[in-house]
């Protein structure tokens, strides 16, 4: 990439630029000197020998990273060391030195490095200030075109910024250069819109110059990154145009591609297409994953085809490939919406044994089977033995389903400390748990808590 100024000055020899970087300060040629004429053991000790200028200018500091360049660990770790005892506390990093320091890292192929410069410099400045003084120190420090596809990547990892990192990759694309396809695949997923993917994707391969090389082209990844967005939206009739660039390119599928396509034909209970692209991957010689798998499993359970999806599992198994939790959540899912409590409790069993927990959505199903085939018991020790995981935080809906079973066995004692336990973690009790309780003393013919809670429910509803 020609990253470098255009007005003919180079900046970072012009005393009055903001990119300025003097290698004849007597500081800079004094540092590298100790760095590069002492043993590793001693060499740091005789830095901080050396004067230190008050204030030390940032354009002393990258003359250093300048100096010793072709040690980038050295240059790197001297980096560090002006931000920590050289150069003012609390204050922004000098964004030459950042500049400095990132270009030093990407020569050197030092990826994370590199990246950890460019995130923390991404807290401090603007996307085009960065940018601007990557290119205007380009050319002096020798550096790498990849440079400024991790300044994207830092805005991307770093602040989760999209619209950030897009302005980059336009500056990118500007100088007449392109991102690399996987940065360009990792800025596709990231933008908040299927739109806003395709323009993105129009704006780096179908805008720019058709003399690029070929090393620069989109990849398979490249379109996932745009079925997954057009599928996210719901919009998988949009599939086909990406399917047609992909043809354009002579782009074939991979696993992912053919995961996302079932996913579409699986979203519409149409588990025969699914199955059919499921073949048409076999056939082409790819072998499935866990995440198509389990693609196909929640294609099967949501149609209604429960033991396709149990037939899919023992596949998966003997094909040696690991169930997730996701596995089991489904086939869970699966047996809980034909009612077979029994076949979902098993399927539990064997996911427990396995190390996994349920997600909050899945217990909610789960404990709604159980309850509706007279299992309120087990739909508690359910509840409780999730409870004991760290990370699973019981919903309301979970503790509604309880009380509502325990109403309809009337127990109601037992339903009025699970209302209590509700309470405490901050869920109040709608008009579904008054109904529930209200039944309970139908039942057990109190009248008198008949009336109270009814008392209760309109006072709520005024």
């Amino acid at each position: 990439m020609n990253a470098a100024s255009t007005s003919g000055r180079d900046p970072t020899a012009d005393p009055s630029s903001l990119y300025f970087v003097d290698a004849a300060h007597p500081y800079a040629a004094a540092a590298a000197t100790a760095l590069t004429s002492h043993r590793a053991k001693s060499k740091w000790s005789h830095l901080s020998s050396v004067p230190v200028p008050s204030p030390l200018p940032s354009s002393a500091a990258a003359a250093v990273l300048l100096l010793l360049r072709r040690r980038p660990h050295t240059a790197l770790r001297f980096h560090d060391f002006a931000l920590r005892r050289l150069l003012p506390s609390h204050s922004p990093p000098p964004l030459v030195l950042s500049a400095s320091a990132a270009h030093v890292a990407a020569a050197s192929r030092l990826r994370g490095a590199a990246l950890a410069v460019l995130a923390s410099a991404s807290r401090h400045y603007s996307p085009a200030q960065i940018f601007n003084a990557l290119a205007a120190t380009y050319r002096r420090f020798a550096s790498a075109p990849f440079v400024f596809d991790l300044l994207l990547l830092a805005y991307l990892r770093s602040r989760r910024d999209a619209l950030a990192a897009a302005s980059v990759a336009r500056r990118i694309l500007a100088a007449g250069a392109r991102p690399l396809p996987s940065t360009a695949a990792a800025l596709i997923r990231s933008l908040p819109s299927a739109a806003a993917a395709l323009d993105m994707y129009h704006q780096i391969y179908t805008h720019s110059s058709p003399q690029i090389n070929q090393l620069l082209l989109p990849t398979v990844h490249t379109f996932n990154s745009l079925l997954l967005a057009f599928h996210r939206e719901g919009k998988c009739d949009e599939f086909k145009i990406v399917l047609q660039e992909m043809s354009k390119y002579s782009c074939k599928h991979n696993v992912c591609t053919y995961s996302i396509r079932m996913a579409e034909y699986c979203d519409r209970r149409d588990a025969d297409k699914a199955q059919g692209l499921w073949d048409e991957m076999i056939r082409e010689g790819i072998q499935p994953d866990v995440t198509a798998y389990n693609t196909m499993i929640g294609g099967y359970c949501r149609a209604g085809e429960v033991g396709m999806a149990e037939e899919m599992f023992k596949n998966m198994e003997m094909g040696g490939i690991d169930p997730s939790a996701t596995t089991f959540e489904w086939l869970i899912r699966g047996h809980c919406m034909a009612g077979d409590a029994d076949a979902a409790m098993l399927v539990r069993a064997d996911m427990r044994r396995r190390g996994f927990g349920l997600a909050s959505d899945v217990v909610e199903e789960l404990l709604d089977a159980l309850c509706q085939n007279v299992r309120v018991h087990d739909g508690l020790g359910v509840l409780r033995e999730e409870m004991r995981r760290e990370e699973y935080v019981p919903t309301r809906r979970s503790y509604e389903v309880l009380i509502k079973g325990f109403c309809d066995e009337v127990e109601v004692e037992v339903a009025i400390r699970l209302q209590a336990e509700m309470a405490g973690k901050g869920y109040n009790a709608g008009s579904e748990v008054y109904h529930a309780f209200i039944r309970a003393y139908e039942k057990s013919q109190d009248y008198e808590m008949v009336e109270k809670l009814r008392k209760e429910m309109a006072a709520m509803a005024t």
